[in-house]
């Protein structure tokens, strides 16, 4: 009982203490003390961290003690972007803040949709789920974003982005939270949550990929290139991780093992459709691709119905790895490629790499495409039996 007591005491303290530096961090704004606001940012951020990680209060305090607490943290959050913004506007030599902005808004909505379900919640006598670990992601984002915009202004548009993608993915969290039916609800395992954040990933990427309104993705800004490649990659890792997270925490379902590659065709079909609209791949790459990942999963339920399960084979795993492969690579060199033009246009080099990079994924969607038909006749031969009830 006394430590629950200690921990409810350090958890507030902590709570307290990071209010004060927040206020003190917008004072230093106005003041235009941009070293010491980083300094009041980073001391926030590691109390933050301490508090919700270590002391875990959250899961120990009292509802409305916690609405209160939550609230006034995620106000002075929001008027420390609203100051910065107003900062860059008013500021003639900076170009509009329009990620800043972006930022600002969805932040604001997130809070007034926080302000309204919590009091919903209350009456309830529920709370919302603010400790998992994509809520203290996304707060911990953000203030890595108010540091990085005290000082560095394009790291700190590619970590607002990442922020505008953690706040979506905790805001369908708790929509879902707040309207799921208590009776018939189910708990969702941390892999199946994995799989779930490539599925609402994809449009994000599609955001990225495109944001200049412009299908050339060559001509897209370097900071949302790189968003793009970490994205790309997330899709990639996460193909693996929540699979082992499901085999490690004992955690697999049925549902799991529908919705993974269910999530990988989605994710995968949306990078390359983004790199036939911007010239990386021809329309009968896609083409392919898309007739094997149909069929296959056709000759699946098929099978499903038949109360047989396919497993995954060999030639899918090396197709699975070489579609990642190939698109982080392009990815990565276009990355690479708009840092060569920009820093050594001169170089006596440069025209033999552009004529190399012209080929490259060209080159590498077609071994995909390949690769990928050649899996598909794998499956249908190794699968015959199935076939064979309905043919």
């Amino acid at each position: 009982m006394a430590s629950l007591a200690s921990r409810l005491i350090a958890g507030r303290t902590f709570v307290i203490l990071r209010l004060l530096l927040f206020a003190a961090t917008l004072t230093c704004l106005f003041l235009d003390r941009n070293y010491w606001a980083t300094l009041f940012l980073l001391a926030s951020l590691f109390m933050g961290v301490w508090a919700s990680f270590k002391i875990g209060h959250e899961d120990i305090e009292r509802p409305f003690a916690l609405f209160w607490l939550k609230l006034g943290d995620k106000l002075l959050v929001n008027t420390l972007f609203l100051v910065l913004f107003l900062r860059l506007l008013w500021n003639p030599a900076e170009p509009f803040p329009t990620i800043l902005c972006t930022g600002l808004v969805a932040l604001t909505l997130r809070n007034v949709f926080y302000l309204i379900f919590s009091i919903s919640l209350l009456k309830d006598h529920r709370t919302l789920p603010l400790n998992t670990i994509w809520g203290k992601a996304t707060n911990v984002a953000l203030i890595i974003t108010l540091v990085l915009y005290t000082q560095e202004r394009h790291l700190a548009r590619i970590s607002m982005v990442a922020s505008l993608v953690l706040m979506f993915a905790t805001g369908i969290g708790y929509l879902y939270f707040y309207y799921r039916n208590e009776a018939a609800r189910k708990p969702v395992s941390l892999a199946t949550q994995v799989t779930f954040s490539r599925i609402l990933l994809a449009p994000v990427f599609v955001w990225v990929f495109f944001y200049d309104n412009n299908l050339a993705y060559q001509d897209n800004h370097l900071i949302f290139k790189i968003m793009a490649a970490l994205l790309a990659i997330f899709f990639v890792a996460s193909d693996g991780l929540d699979g082992y997270l499901a085999r490690k925490r004992g955690e697999v379902s049925l549902l799991g093992k529908y919705l993974d590659p269910y999530s990988d065709k989605i994710s995968n079909m949306i990078v390359f459709l983004c790199f036939l609209a911007s010239g990386y791949a021809a329309v009968w790459m896609i083409a392919v691709i898309f007739f094997r990942e149909s069929t296959v999963e056709t000759l699946r339920t098929l099978a499903a119905a038949s109360g047989v399960t396919i497993d995954a084979r060999r030639s899918g795993k090396w197709k699975t790895a070489l579609q990642g492969t190939a698109v982080i690579a392009i990815l990565v060199l276009e990355i690479a490629n708009t840092l060569i033009l920009r820093f050594a246009p001169g170089a006596g080099w440069v025209p033999v790499w552009s004529g190399i990079w012209a080929y490259t994924p060209y080159t590498l969607m077609s071994a995909v495409a390949v690769v990928t038909l050649l899996s598909g006749v794998d499956y249908f031969t190794g699968n015959r039996k199935v076939l064979e009830q309905y043919f």
